[in-house]
């Protein structure tokens, strides 16, 4: 069996959907954010549900393209159109930390809150046009402010993270959190940290924290208190009442960290269906299949235009193609593009199906998430070009593993595309030892006790069955930060300790004057 066929086999078994529950429970989501890839694990996540019996009713800009049995999806998409290849290469390439906050806080911040709020099909939920529920999900990313609707309606509150970490996780659920070791989200450092690493990891967490307090969490506070009554507690309260949160993250590919019982890793839940090259377009796949040493294959994601790359960006690519002895397939959006005669272009591939053809030898990736879980789960090796946010601590980390290497934007010529894809594809050392690792981390990945999707229906099932579960809560979560961090016991133990020094300096003084011998008293001469 080819490798890329074995692992993709694993891989799905790792992430098959969840088996019938005995019990249904009527399941809320809440995911109005525009952006098709943190969805794709909504989606999945819901449709895990609906597999195990239950029913979902979904909030969102991205109804399901074919409706099934006891989904109902509330679409939103006519108020907020989706970002699909919205985002040109400019508008991403150069966001600062700041950049990415002020993106966050004009897509997903205070305003999206009241768009949403007013809309009617949201009135329609809170007023119980869609009848009562169990649980709510909301994501963590942006504001907050969705967790309101747990506290409306009295629900036990779940929380999905699109990411392996996100800053507003700890606060909720009283997770460990601390910079020494654990790498700051969306921070370009990878394994154990120097001293000024540390100090870059520090500012880069107080600076997240700072940042989403300002830039999205207090605004987001006015709107709450605004269309929901002055008595509305803040989102700093509201988060408190999450019973469990969802990451999308597994220490088998990312590093290891404690992990408290309320939340739980689901890493590759979005792969729900066995990839399959028979779902690859047959005039692609043939070409595919005739390719005699190999394909290269190359996407931007779903946010990013391949076509908004620089013109010189986009010549140097194409040069690089033409000298390679691969075929290179090439998601890019405008058909205008001429390429060399072993390149092939298409609007949109099914990257899955793609990525499990025997022939693919590496994948050139702008580093997003769902696709590189998709590359890893099959045992492709890739090659990182990353433009924003979590793509390069991506694709860092998946150097780290020794499955991935990057290249940066920035770089990017004839030259040094040619030398990058020959590490990957030609017969040395360099690409059996990639190719091996990775299908070494494929295995590693599928090699779990039960699969995300399975994982996911039996904590929900679990926090519905123990009314929000409440008991996997940490009494951490909910100490003051100067008991927390134990800032009131210092204070009391150097209390102490002055008050001792102090004592033992007294002391010592008067037993030094005690035991010193007494001077007699000086004379004064007389003056003539």
């Amino acid at each position: 069996m080819p490798s890329n066929t074995l692992f993709a086999v694993l891989g799905w078994l790792a992430v098959s959907p969840a088996v019938p529950s005995a019990e249904a429970y009527r399941i809320l989501g809440i995911f109005p954010v525009q952006s098709r890839s943190h969805n794709i694990m909504f989606k999945a996540t819901m449709q895990a549900l609906v597999d195990s019996g239950h029913e979902v009713v979904d909030l969102s800009p991205f109804p399901l393209k074919t409706p099934r049995a006891n989904y109902t999806d509330v679409d939103i998409s006519a108020e907020l159109p989706s970002m699909v290849n919205s985002m040109t290469f400019n508008d991403m390439s150069d966001l600062s930390r700041k950049g990415l906050f002020d993106m966050i806080r004009d897509r997903g911040g205070a305003n999206l809150c009241r768009k949403v709020f007013e809309m009617k099909q949201f009135q329609d939920i809170i007023r119980g046009a869609y009848g009562k529920f169990d649980v709510v999900f909301t994501e963590i990313c942006c504001s907050d402010c969705w967790t309101v609707v747990a506290h409306k309606l009295q629900l036990p509150l779940i929380s999905i993270a699109t990411q392996p970490d996100f800053t507003q996780i700890h606060d909720r659920v009283g997770s460990v959190n601390n910079p020494s070791y654990l790498v700051t989200p969306f921070e370009p450092l990878v394994g154990k940290m120097g001293l000024w690493e540390r100090c870059r990891n520090v500012l880069a967490l107080l600076t997240s924290m700072w940042l989403d307090k300002w830039w999205l969490q207090y605004p987001s506070d006015e709107v709450l208190r605004e269309l929901f009554g002055e008595d509305t507690p803040p989102i700093s309260e509201l988060v408190r009442n999450t019973s469990l949160v969802m990451v999308n993250g597994h220490v088998s590919v990312n590093p290891a960290r404690p992990v408290n019982p309320n939340v739980i890793e689901v890493l590759g839940i979005h792969l729900r269906d066995k990839p399959s090259v028979n779902n690859i377009p047959s005039a692609i796949r043939q070409w595919m299949d005739d390719a005699e040493h190999g394909v290269v294959y190359f996407s931007l994601g779903s946010q990013v235009r391949s076509d908004s790359l620089p013109k010189a960006t986009i010549e140097a690519l194409l040069a690089a193609f033409a000298a390679l002895p691969q075929r290179v397939l090439w998601k890019y959006e405008d058909a205008i593009l001429q390429p060399p005669p072993n390149v092939k272009i298409a609007p949109w591939l099914p990257q899955s199906d793609v990525l499990a053809h025997p022939k693919v030898l590496v994948f050139m990736t702008h580093g997003g998430l769902m696709g590189t879980t998709e590359a890893l789960s099959l045992g492709v090796p890739m090659i990182g070009i990353p433009i924003f946010a979590d793509q390069g601590p991506n694709i860092l980390q998946y150097a780290e593993l020794g499955i991935a290497r990057e290249l940066s934007h920035r770089h990017i010529s004839k030259d040094t595309v040619l030398a990058t894809i020959r590490e990957f594809t030609t017969s040395n050392n360099n690409a059996l030892r990639y190719r091996e690792r990775a299908k070494e981390i494929a295995a590693r990945f599928a090699d779990r006790p039960r699969s995300a999707a399975r994982e996911a229906v039996w904590w929900t099932e679990y926090v519905v069955r123990n009314q929000g579960a409440r008991h996997l809560r940490p009494l951490g979560a909910d100490l003051p930060l100067h008991q927390y961090l134990l800032l009131d016991v210092v204070g009391v133990f150097l209390a102490a300790a002055a008050a001792v020094l102090l004592v033992f300096v007294a002391a010592l003084k008067k037993v030094l004057r005690l035991v010193s011998p007494k001077q007699p008293p000086r004379q004064k001469r007389k003056t003539q």
